[in-house]
């Protein structure tokens, strides 16, 4: 009886062993496809040098957008991750930071401290932030060369992920 049972059990055992696998490491950001029914939204904001940005001049290229905030701590422990994708390949992969709801010289503030390889842009009302995420800072877009929003990571991506790059990588093999 015992015998049977445990046979019963095996498959189950080594799905949830190669689910586990492949399911990766700690030091790997959370990385969840977009949903399938929702399509991608409009982001069209403005920098912090107040000039009108559409994500659709990034066509073309795979594109990191990362909702922030300078008062989240995961959201400033991520900063150096996202500053080396920005510098990694420039010609093929474009980040960018989207502020939530803070004032323009907080962010001169913070940003003057905390130096960032990528261009940033403000949020006002929020609108975008609910749009684009599920309410949780900080939270990384990946979007493809045609625009498409493809994979989202909520929460902080550790500094040695390997998921979020090579996801970014597939992007850009596209």
């Amino acid at each position: 009886m015992q015998l049977r049972s445990l046979q019963r059990l095996l498959p189950a055992a080594c799905l949830l062993g190669a689910v586990s696998a492949s399911a990766g490491t700690a030091d790997d950001a959370a990385l969840r496809p977009w949903p399938a029914k929702q399509a991608t939204p409009p982001l069209r904001l403005t920098a912090l040098d107040g000039k009108a940005w559409d994500l659709s001049q990034l066509r073309g290229k795979v594109v990191v957008v990362n909702f922030w905030a300078s008062w989240c701590g995961p959201c400033v422990d991520e900063l150096p991750v996202l500053n080396a994708l920005a510098r990694q390949a420039p010609d093929q992969v474009a980040v960018v930071g989207v502020n939530y709801k803070e004032p323009l010289d907080s962010i001169e503030r913070f940003s003057s401290a905390h130096p960032f390889a990528y261009p940033l842009l403000r949020d006002r009302s929020g609108e975008m932030f609910k749009q684009w995420t599920a309410g949780v800072m900080p939270t990384t877009i990946l979007i493809d060369r045609q625009g498409r929003a493809r994979w989202r990571s909520v929460g902080e991506i550790p500094a040695g992920d390997t998921r979020l790059k090579a996801a970014i990588a597939a992007l850009a093999a596209e």
